[in-house]
């Protein structure tokens, strides 16, 4: 995932919980907002509740990919997305399909 699609700064986070659509589905929370670039962008917010750093940077790494592999779904928007703690039993077909399914609600904006 390229720089430019990342969500950082801890001003950016707090303004997108104050502000956004809220999703979930049995495995995600997600909060969504517009934003004024020509790109989405994501920001991951993964608790200790999922055990060691090891553990929440794999899933932090499944994640991007996922995301990078399937940026053309992704509207041009800011995307938090919070896994539950579930999710890290889930091998990657198993995050993958959970998160575009609740991507297409989304769009959909149910």
């Amino acid at each position: 995932m390229e720089s430019k699609n990342r969500i950082k700064d801890n001003e950016e986070f707090k303004r997108l919980y104050k502000k956004s659509k809220r999703y979930h589905n049995k495995d995600y929370r997600i909060l969504v907002a517009n934003n004024e670039f020509n790109f989405p962008r994501f920001g991951f917010t993964i608790t200790k509740k999922f055990g060691k750093a090891n553990k929440r940077n794999k899933i932090r790494r499944r994640l991007k990919e996922i995301i990078r592999l399937n940026l053309d779904k992704f509207e041009n928007k800011d995307y938090i997305i919070t896994p539950k703690y579930h999710t890290v039993d889930y091998d990657y077909k198993e995050l993958e399909s959970s998160l575009l399914h609740l991507i297409n609600i989304t769009k959909k904006g149910k």
